[in-house]
């Protein structure tokens, strides 16, 4: 049998295809069945949301208080059923169902914050494999340039829950790979190990993180003879999909203590750490300063103790249709208020006009994250969408306010085609500020043993 696709002639026998044949029913009758079961548990779902919004509206509390109840054990995978407080008509449901989202979107935001699983079983080639990881986890993962030839090959895998961090170091183990992060397109890429690839003397992952010691060098202090400095240094790195703002720690908060069990002092026992993450970026290194007396004989240490990533967790999208693009209109999602202070569009100059939308975000509780010198709110995710999906990034920004909690910004659209009615201006906000412990628990981590083992004062050389 022989026919043409895209210029090309591919020819299949008649053998192949009937050899082939049970398999691929197999696999439609397969995927079908898959289709109609989450089909089928959305629509239950869906009609339970609806059930329970209905006697949220009884004359009887006890049904009312019952309902509530009912719409929370749903659980957050109800939220994409569950109407916008503003659009409910019931005074009352609408209070009701207000509480209701606000404890789903919260307690999404938190479960978003977890590890990622993945479940995976067969052969498959790595392409494959690496879809279907990006698929169930949300964290983007791509080959490289320099190994695309790697893309087809076949991988034996037996994924059966486990953490998104084990898998990837489990591929790129087996594949000789590296993982390294674009934060320019919030993906990780796998690449060929080269000379220049860092050693990972220990490796720990935690929930949503991976947490890798690159050296432990100890190096002389200037002027102290006594003792020498201890200087590890690593990385700590979070799934792509999470949008950490800062990492944070007190020297305290952290203990080195040699395998003999000798605890080594910080180098600065008072001093506290913060180290911003990039806009884009999920990963942080880290550096840890300790003194270890000369003429001990030490070959590696254990590291024990806690670091803290402030998150913006549980991201929702929130939606100004051009019924109620009107100066004054409010939407809260969570504990975060999204308020048009000004809807402008400019009178069309042949098929295009220009857009001017002033806005204030304000989150119930302040803190640490809205310091001046933040800028993560103002790189929320802005645009304006068509009837059609079309996305529309807008030119420019100004900053109107910057408060503990609040920012008010002042966005500006230009040669966006006509009319305006055919727009909806759409704000991605972080629902959840949230502090995420990573406990840390490393064993062995060798040091520099040249170095740590230098004579003590008055020896000879």
């Amino acid at each position: 049998m022989m026919f043409k696709f895209m210029g090309a002639r591919i020819v299949l026998r008649l053998s192949d295809l009937m050899s082939a044949f049970p398999l691929m029913i197999l696999v439609i009758v397969t995927g079908s069945a898959c289709a109609e079961e989450q089909g089928s548990a959305r629509n239950e779902l869906r009609q339970s949301v609806e059930l329970h919004l209905k006697q949220l509206d009884s004359q009887m509390l006890s049904e009312r208080v019952q309902a509530e109840r009912s719409l929370l054990d749903l659980g957050p995978e109800s939220l994409m059923y569950l109407p916008p407080p503003e659009l409910t008509p019931s005074v009352s449901v609408r209070e009701a169902v207000k509480r209701i989202r606000v404890q789903l979107e919260r307690r999404a935001a938190r479960d978003s914050a977890l590890a990622s699983l993945v479940r995976i079983s067969g052969e498959m080639t790595l392409a494959a494999v690496l879809k279907e990881v990006t698929a169930q986890t949300r964290n983007r993962v791509e080959l490289g340039t320099d190994v695309q030839k790697l893309a087809s090959q076949t991988l034996s895998v037996e994924y059966d829950n486990r953490p998104f961090w084990e898998c990837l170091d489990d591929i790129c183990q087996r594949m000789k790979l590296v993982s390294t992060f674009d934060a320019q397109r919030n993906v990780l890429v796998l690449g060929s190990r080269s000379p220049k690839t860092p050693v990972e003397l220990a490796v720990q992952r935690s929930g949503p993180y991976r947490m890798a010691i690159h050296a432990a060098e100890v190096r002389p202090i200037v002027g102290n003879e006594t003792a020498r400095l201890l200087r590890i240094s690593g990385k700590v790195s979070l799934e792509p999909r999470l949008r950490p703002l800062f990492l944070h720690f007190a020297a305290g908060d952290l203990s080195a203590v040699t395998t003999d069990g000798l605890k080594l002092q910080p180098w600065n026992p008072a001093a506290r750490y913060e180290h911003p993450v990039g806009d884009a970026g999920r990963e942080v290194p880290l550096q840890l300063d300790y003194v270890i007396p000369n003429g001990e004989s030490q070959s590696a240490v254990n590291l024990r103790g806690r670091l803290s990533v402030q998150l913006a967790a549980g991201t929702e999208r929130v939606v100004f249709d051009r019924t109620s693009q009107s100066a004054g209109t409010a939407r809260r999602r969570g504990g975060v208020t999204v308020r048009l202070r000004e809807v402008a569009f400019e009178p069309p100059q042949g098929e295009e006009i220009q857009a001017q939308i002033k806005v204030t975000v304000s989150y119930d509780a302040g803190g640490p994250a809205f310091e001046s010198h933040r800028t993560w709110m103002f790189h929320n995710v802005v645009y304006m969408e068509n009837e059609a999906h079309r996305r529309f990034e807008f030119t420019d920004y100004d900053t109107l306010l910057q408060a503990n909690g609040a920012v008010g910004v002042d966005y500006r659209w230009e040669h966006l085609p006509s009319p305006a009615t055919q727009y909806q201006f759409v704000y991605e906000a972080p629902t959840l500020i949230l502090d995420l412990p990573l406990d840390v628990h490393l064993d062995a981590v060798p040091l520099n043993v040249d170095a740590v083992t230098a004579k003590p004062r008055g020896t000879s050389k």
